[in-house]
């Protein structure tokens, strides 16, 4: 054997045992010729030697075996690859889930055995039934927004609606079929959406490019009563991973009333900014010190970091993270457990890409240097998909809070500022990051049920009527009957209806009492109050940070919660908090 032949034969040893997928391998009566240590540990053996001569039933439980041995037989006597999903019950509930590779060992044309590497997707199985929830979350917002909401692909036909946008458009389910069995080929405007043409470029490129386009008043060619329909559009583009536009999102709202009421209010726009040879992992060895080299990596590695075959002698462990300084977290955590399990990190390419990985890396106990050896494998797509439809459920949110701006121009951004404000009081308090995620969501959203006050009083420059006040106290239960619907990962809809409870009952519409109030709702009634104080309104000028500080300190252990009013305090006073400005807005969807 040639010394080439001898350090492959090393390296597929070390990747065999060190793998931390479970991988065996079989001969032609299906007993387990070897195992590496993974899957000796995973069935309780204390040495992969022990797996020698059993089968699949003395290990597994008895349906998990009987699928084992069937796949291992097909795949013998198909003589091709298999892939395919293998489930554990460990009781209690508890379930494994495997995906395995499962390869024919042929030898003169006749099956000897089957390979098999078996990996355990029970988490990512998880992750997908959380993005089926989210999706879950997505659909019934639109369909339970009070705003037109339309989808359409990137040459405009209309792939979707909710009952908002026909009611405004006041379209026959016949008209809509027809609409959508017209496709378009090309992307322009036609008779239905004229409307559009004096903005036919602005919004063209929504379509070609991605981006957004805000249309705030625009009279379309449909009439009510005789009367023109007013509506404002918002355009925003869903990108593809490779930046091309995947689906435009169109909201509709009908401004009709507020043209014809009064001299037309212009509201502001504002922009938002959305949004791999035999084994399939890269196997590498490297010293453990500052600025250590990778003494030797597999085809694989080589293949997703681009790095080349003369290259691959000179690469350092710092090459190939997107932040070098993580490297000494590393090299501490080695030498403190000896091993880094399935670390989600960023990592670098040749080329100086980026993506994102699963990093196992353990130490060699019998080196006589500090040598480690791990495994990368890339799980961009799944943190993109991720990332995609987290943008797509943001994005939906805040274009809902935008539509209480656009009826409330006065107060425009307030919903943010307020949701601003008391993710920085939860994260005070030691809130976990997803309560805090909760509390943003309701925080954005928390004036949703201003949408049924009429404009009037909204805007009305003076001071309003006691009738005017209780009218306006609705909105709180309007947002909850808005919201209740909603399957949200959290309470939304209980904590708009409580952010304007008080300790002492004194709040409404329930008016309970301090245990009986949700933490969330506490705070962000102490965020609502600074934020209405510190900023102008149509009816007074803005009261001052200082007075608001005063008013919140003064009913602290009365009308607001004690320990919230003090977090609030110490932002203002110790850490220097400012609420956002208006311009700053835009980045705080994006956190």
């Amino acid at each position: 054997m040639t010394n080439k032949q001898g350090q492959l034969s090393r390296y597929l040893e070390l990747a065999f045992n060190q793998a931390r997928e479970l991988v065996y391998i079989k001969d032609s009566e299906l007993r387990f010729l070897a195992c590496n240590w993974s899957f000796a540990d995973f069935f309780g053996m204390d040495a992969p030697e022990k797996a020698e001569g059993l089968c699949s039933a003395d290990l597994m439980p008895a349906l998990t075996a009987e699928e084992d041995t069937r796949t291992d037989k097909l795949a013998m006597q198909s003589t091709v690859t298999l892939r395919v999903i293998i489930s554990f019950n460990e009781g209690n509930d508890k379930i494994r889930i495997f995906s395995c590779l499962k390869v024919p060992l042929i030898e003169l044309d006749s099956p000897i055995g089957v390979f098999c590497i078996m990996r355990d997707i029970t988490n990512e199985e998880d992750q997908i039934e959380e993005y089926r929830s989210r999706e879950a979350v997505n659909s019934a917002i639109i369909h339970n927004a009070p705003v037109g909401i339309s989808v359409r692909d990137s040459v405009g036909n209309l792939l979707s609606y909710n009952k908002a946008w026909q009611r405004i458009w006041n379209s026959s389910d016949e008209s809509i079929k027809a609409d959508m069995e017209h496709t378009r080929t090309e992307l322009k405007l036609d008779d239905s959406d004229s409307y559009l043409s004096n903005c036919e470029k602005k919004l063209l490129k929504v379509y070609k490019s991605g981006g957004e386009f805000f249309v705030p008043e625009v009279k379309t060619d449909k009439k009510r009563d005789g009367l023109e329909v007013w509506v404002s559009q918002h355009f925003y583009a869903i990108m593809n991973p490779d930046n091309s536009v995947q689906r435009v999102v169109v909201l509709t709202v009908d401004i009709s009333d507020q043209v014809y009421s009064r001299k037309a209010l212009k509201t502001t726009q504002q922009n938002y900014k959305q949004l791999s040879e035999t084994i399939p992992v890269g196997v590498f060895r490297s010293e453990i010190r500052e600025n250590g080299l990778i003494l030797s990596m597999n085809p694989a590695f080589r293949r997703i970091f681009g790095i080349s075959e003369e290259k691959g002698q000179n690469v350092r462990i710092s090459d190939i993270l997107a932040d070098p300084s993580e490297e000494s977290n590393i090299i501490k955590l080695l030498q403190l457990k000896g091993r880094i399990d399935d670390r989600e990190i960023i990592l670098k390419k040749d080329n100086g890409s980026r993506f994102w990985a699963s990093f196992t890396i353990s130490t060699l106990t019998e080196a006589a240097v500090s040598i480690a050896e791990g495994v990368v494998t890339d799980i961009t797509g799944r943190m993109n998909a991720f990332k995609q439809l987290q943008k797509t459920i943001d994005g939906v949110v805040l274009a809902m809070s935008r539509l209480v701006d656009m009826k409330d121009p006065y107060t425009s951004g307030h919903q943010k500022r307020v949701a601003d404000l008391a993710c920085a009081i939860g994260e005070e308090l030691g809130m976990k990051s997803h309560m805090i995620d909760g509390l943003k969501i309701a925080g954005i959203l928390h004036d949703i049920g201003k949408m049924a006050v009429p404009t009037e009083i909204l805007t009305k420059p003076g001071a309003i009527t006691r009738s005017e006040m209780l009218l306006l106290r609705e909105h709180a239960e309007d947002g909850y009957d808005i919201l209740k619907s909603i399957d949200f990962p959290w309470p939304v809809a209980d904590i708009v209806l409580q952010h304007h409870e008080r300790i002492d009952g004194s709040g409404y519409p329930l008016g309970i009492k301090g245990p009986a109030i949700r933490l969330e709702a506490k705070i962000l009634a102490v965020a609502d109050v600074v934020e209405a104080m510190a900023t102008m309104r149509p009816y007074r000028a803005s009261l001052g940070l200082h007075e608001a500080l005063q008013t919140i300190t003064a009913g602290s252990g009365v009308y607001f919660d004690r320990q919230v009013v003090e977090a609030c305090m110490r932002l203002f006073m110790e850490k220097n908090y400012q609420l956002p400005e208006e311009d700053s807005l835009i980045s705080f969807r994006q956190n």
